[in-house]
């Protein structure tokens, strides 16, 4: 729960546009969850990425990740 507090808004903000439950997430691959959100924090389109949630995506230091995320919840 601490973990989900510090989460930087822009994974938050394209977890939440892949639908996926961030709590979840958390639960199924807690480690991974904690070095994206380490990759985020650091990335160079930190300050933009909220923009254009979409277009990012297919950028995102962080997708490989969202793609697994996505297969274990059943999204795709």
């Amino acid at each position: 729960m601490v973990a989900q507090l510090a989460m930087p808004y822009p994974l938050e903000k394209m977890i939440g546009y892949l639908n996926l439950d961030i709590e979840r997430s958390f639960e199924s691959m807690p480690e991974m969850m904690e070095d994206a959100m380490a990759k985020c924090r650091m990335c160079e389109m930190y300050c933009t990425c909220d923009e254009d949630v979409e277009s990012r995506y297919f950028v995102c230091p962080n997708r490989n990740l969202l793609d697994r995320l996505e297969r274990i919840q059943g999204k795709i």
